[in-house]
C-alpha cells in the first residue's frame, strides 16, 4: 500500500505542497506536470500555465533581420573603418547558433531588447566616431576589430589562466 501510494503522489501544485513542475511545464488541477491542453487549460491549470515554447536554437534571424543590422551598424564598412567587411550580418546569425541562449529567452520584446543591449556595449567599444562624425559618432559602431592606442595590457602571468603567446587583452 505504501508503494502504490508512493507510485500515484502528485506531481505538483497544492496536491505537491505548491512545488513547480520542472522544464517550465504546466501543473494540471489535478497535480501533475504536461505542456498539452489537459495540463494548460484554464480554468484548472495550477502554475506555469503557458505551456514552453521550443528549445531555444539560437537562430536569431527572427528577431533581427539583415536591414536592422545594417542601420544599426550604418558605417562599419565606410572606407574609413579599418574593419570594414569584418562583421557582417550572416558572421553575427552564425556566431550566435553558438550560444543558444543569447536572446532567446522571454517574449520577442525582451529578445529584442537584450540584443539591443548587447550591440549597444559591443558598437560603444568598437566605434570609429568621433563628435562631428555623420549620424553622430555612436552610429560608427564596429569600425574596429582592435583596441585602439590602449592604455594597459592586462594581462598578468598565471600558471591558473595563462595569456594565449604573442596575444594582448584589453
Amino acid at each position: 500500500s505504501l508503494l502504490l501510494s508512493l507510485a500515484s503522489a502528485e506531481q505538483c501544485g497544492r496536491q505537491a505542497g505548491g512545488v513547480f513542475c520542472p522544464n517550465g511545464l504546466c501543473c494540471s488541477e489535478f497535480g501533475w506536470c504536461g505542456d498539452t491542453e489537459p495540463y494548460c487549460k484554464q480554468p484548472g491549470c495550477q502554475s506555469q500555465c503557458t505551456p514552453p515554447g521550443p528549445t531555444p536554437t539560437g537562430d536569431l534571424s527572427g528577431i533581427i533581420s539583415s536591414s536592422q543590422f545594417d542601420d544599426m551598424l550604418k558605417h562599419r564598412n565606410d572606407a574609413a573603418c579599418p574593419a570594414r567587411g569584418f562583421y557582417t550580418y550572416n558572421a553575427f546569425i552564425t556566431a550566435a547558433k553558438s550560444f543558444p541562449g543569447f536572446g532567446t529567452s522571454g517574449d520577442t520584446a525582451t529578445r529584442k531588447k537584450e540584443i539591443a543591449a548587447f550591440f549597444g556595449q559591443t558598437s560603444h567599444e568598437t566605434t570609429g566616431g568621433w563628435a562631428s562624425a555623420p549620424d553622430g559618432p555612436f552610429s560608427w559602431g564596429y569600425c574596429f576589430k582592435q583596441e585602439q592606442n590602449p592604455t594597459s595590457n592586462y594581462c598578468e602571468p598565471s600558471a591558473t589562466w595563462p595569456c594565449a603567446p604573442g596575444k594582448r587583452y584589453y
